[in-house]
């Protein structure tokens, strides 16, 4: 099972940046300075354009594969990926309504604060219970399914994202 170990150590450490990321957006949201035009708005936007495209890019492709593999195993295993799908697709709308938001914020609009502040919590709280679930349930599942040759064939799979995005983690 060491492929199992490498592969979960892989998306976990991955979950580590972005929740790092997820903190970092909170700081800044909690500064408030975001708010008007300047540095703290960049930054902010740096934020969250850098966690949309790691997520995108490098985190997201590497859970192709499993899930490929998870699905029709059971009906509660396709519930969970099912929900797993629904959230990150929702979590991927909030980050581009943020984004807007931000770009609102910019031109000066004045509701655009609260609204993008708003949906950048959202967008945390349910990003947090997505990787969670996945650390855990997605996890437990997987250890139970899963045999040493569908391992091999995730690691190969992870390998080779790893391999396309160059490992970089922090983009």
């Amino acid at each position: 099972m060491l492929a199992a170990e490498s592969a979960w150590r892989v998306l976990r450490a991955e979950h580590s940046w972005m929740r790092q990321w997820l903190s970092s957006i909170g700081e800044v949201l909690q500064s408030h300075q975001w708010k008007h035009p300047g540095g703290a708005l960049v930054s902010l936007r740096q934020l969250v354009q850098r966690f949309q495209n790691f997520n995108d890019s490098t985190h997201r492709p590497k859970g192709v594969v499993l899930v490929a593999t998870l699905r029709r195993r059971t009906s509660e295993v396709d519930e969970l990926l099912d929900r797993l799908e629904l959230t990150g697709n929702h979590c991927k709308r909030l980050l581009t309504r943020a984004l807007a938001l931000l770009d609102a914020v910019e031109r000066g609009e004045k509701c655009a604060a609260a609204e993008c502040e708003s949906v950048l919590e959202k967008h945390r709280s349910l990003m947090q219970a997505h990787m969670d679930e996945e650390d855990t349930e997605l996890h437990s599942h997987t250890a139970r399914l899963l045999t040493p040759d569908e391992w091999s064939r995730i690691v190969s799979s992870i390998s080779s994202v790893v391999e396309s995005t160059g490992g970089r983690a922090s983009q």
